[in-house]
């Protein structure tokens, strides 16, 4: 910059401005207001071309043209083996993270949309059955109270779970959801105990007892197991279970 300066001034020495500054004065000052040969006004335009380069941000320290920003998709991302390894292990964590929620939200709706085979909606159907039961009501006492497993306490989040056996039946092949309860009445307590089927229609039991605490005595309020039974050897027709049928009865209707 010093050099270009000192050349202007030397092809500039009648302005007579101790304080000359090439950036104060634009070309075409230079040019109207000194007479100068054709050569020192080509070396002033070179100079000035490049100071306005310069001003105008056209190069770089080095002198290097400016050829704009780089292309961002020339430059890759290197990772180092740790940070690698930090990556890799974010995205395991996110991802069991995520299976984590499904299937916390596979249970929640369990629960809060019971299907006919699981255990609360077997409980609430057989607690709605047994309550119409007139032998039930009178031998235990109104009102009833139907709870899950007894731990030993008497608040209601203790007494919520219910016990329960999911299995696949051998002989013909169909799911059920064995249940066990406790039944609490004024005079008395019992076991309740109920089974149903894939194969049976929603409040069809195959079996549903109650079981008193006291002397083991069962009350059976539904028992299709020999029904079932007839069916599987009749093998499911109509005609097949009127033969059985009329073979267990001999033949009276």
């Amino acid at each position: 910059m010093e050099q270009q300066q000192g050349r202007l001034q030397d092809l500039c020495p009648a302005t007579g401005t101790s304080n000359f500054d090439a950036n104060d004065i634009t070309l075409a000052e230079i040019s109207t207001r000194f007479d100068h040969t054709a050569k020192d006004k080509a070396a002033i335009i070179v100079l000035s071309n490049n100071e306005i380069l310069k001003q105008n941000g056209g190069g770089d320290k080095g002198g290097k043209p400016n050829t704009g920003p780089e292309d961002p998709t020339s430059q890759e991302l290197v990772l180092t083996p740790g940070q690698k390894v930090v990556a890799g292990t974010r995205l395991t964590m996110w991802l069991g993270v995520g299976a984590f929620a499904l299937a916390c939200a596979y249970y929640i709706g369990k629960e809060l949309l019971p299907s006919k085979m699981s255990a609360n909606s077997v409980f609430d159907k057989a607690f709605d059955r047994i309550k119409e039961n007139q032998e039930v009501m009178s031998r235990f006492g109104a009102p009833l109270k139907a709870y899950g497993r007894d731990h030993g306490g008497h608040r209601e989040g203790r007494r919520n779970f219910i016990e329960h056996t999911e299995y696949t039946d051998k002989e013909d092949g169909s799911k059920r959801t064995r249940v066990r309860f406790n039944l609490e009445g004024q005079f008395g307590h019992a076991f309740v105990f109920a089974e149903v089927s894939s194969d049976m229609d929603s409040g069809e039991f195959v079996y549903l007892l109650v079981q008193d605490k006291r002397n083991g005595r069962v009350i059976t309020i539904v028992d299709n197991r020999s029904a079932l039974i007839a069916k599987r050897m009749a093998g499911g027709s109509k005609e097949g279970m009127d033969a059985f049928s009329n073979l267990l009865t001999g033949g009276k209707k």
